[in-house]
């Protein structure tokens, strides 16, 4: 195999899911809140040392930042972000979803009725 070639994973584990609650929907707020403590924890460890190297060199303070407005190329970039958040955040629920999507199509009478 080359270094070139892409491996792809499925994204979906087999199986079903572990259930900490007798209700899914519990299960899936869970799990959503988590992902999204999980993306908070890292947005704000992030943005902690971005701040402090920059006021440490003196760059820009904090007015600076309360007051950016991003360009169009910027606010663009800034969407995709909060799709793929969002994404990751509701994934459980997509997936859910998706699932009863297919149940339903499958289920629907085919043309060999």
């Amino acid at each position: 195999m080359s270094t070139e070639e892409k491996i792809t994973l499925p994204r979906v584990a087999k199986g079903p899911r572990p259930m900490m609650f007798e209700d899914e929907a519990n299960d899936v707020l869970l799990s959503m809140n988590v992902s999204l403590l999980s993306e908070l924890i890292v947005t704000r460890q992030r943005l902690d040392a971005v701040e402090r190297l920059l006021d440490q060199k003196g760059i820009l303070s904090q007015s600076d930042v309360n007051n950016f407005s991003p360009n169009e190329d910027a606010a663009n970039q800034r969407d995709a972000l909060r799709e793929e958040i969002s994404d990751r955040v509701f994934y459980l629920l997509l997936q859910q979803t998706e699932r009863a999507e297919r149940a339903v199509s499958d289920d629907a009478p085919g043309e060999d009725i």
